[in-house]
């Protein structure tokens, strides 16, 4: 985080506190900053744990946020990606993942355009980094079918089907989980990780 003073006076007191949202996201420390001096600016590192008062918000990956320093109290809000709250643990075997996918409902699918990956292995190395596990993989056609799981904090599974162009420049996700409002915000994510730099 970036703190920039352009008042004429240092700025001091400094304090964080989130709202309730959705999966009980808080800061795991004290913000640690005890002063910025006039016109300079300051980068903070304010780690984060999962586990504080939790409510559901619209969207569902929003947080809402007060800053309070000697000026006063600031808010804002600002949106995390999903990806971020999936654990280390998500990886499934083949047998559940079909049982899985048979079972749950389809859902609409997700068109990722701008696709920045090389070859599927560059991807399954990518997305494996960001706790999105390769169950299976399979050419059909123009494409290549990419199953994968994931499992957020919260204990929901995220069972998809990425289909890949051959030329890898876009993508279609379909996701199933048993959660069906968290889907569009964790098809979003994994098109985040699909598209960025």
């Amino acid at each position: 985080m970036s703190l920039t003073n352009r008042g004429m006076t240092d700025l001091t007191d400094f304090a964080i506190q989130f709202n309730k949202n959705t999966y009980g996201i808080m800061p795991g420390s004290a913000l640690g900053v005890s002063c910025v001096p006039s016109g300079r600016s300051t980068e903070i590192a304010l780690p984060l744990v999962v586990g504080g008062p939790s409510a559901p918000t619209q969207p569902l990956t929003n947080i809402q946020i007060a800053l309070k320093c000697s000026l006063g109290v600031f808010y804002f809000q600002t949106q995390y990606s999903l990806h971020i709250l999936l654990e280390e643990t998500g990886a499934c075997d083949q047998s559940q993942f079909l049982r899985m996918w048979q079972s749950l409902p389809d859902t609409q699918p997700h068109n990722v355009q701008g696709v920045r990956f090389a070859s599927m292995s560059e991807m399954r190395d990518k997305l494996a980094m960001n706790n999105v596990f390769a169950v299976a993989e399979r050419v059909v056609g123009a494409a290549t079918h990419f199953y994968t799981s994931s499992k957020l904090c919260d204990g929901s599974v995220f069972y998809s089907e990425i289909k890949v162009a051959n030329n890898m420049q876009a993508a279609v996700v379909a996701t199933k989980c048993s959660d069906a409002a968290a889907i569009a915000a964790y098809q979003t994510a994994v098109a985040d990780i699909c598209t960025a730099v």
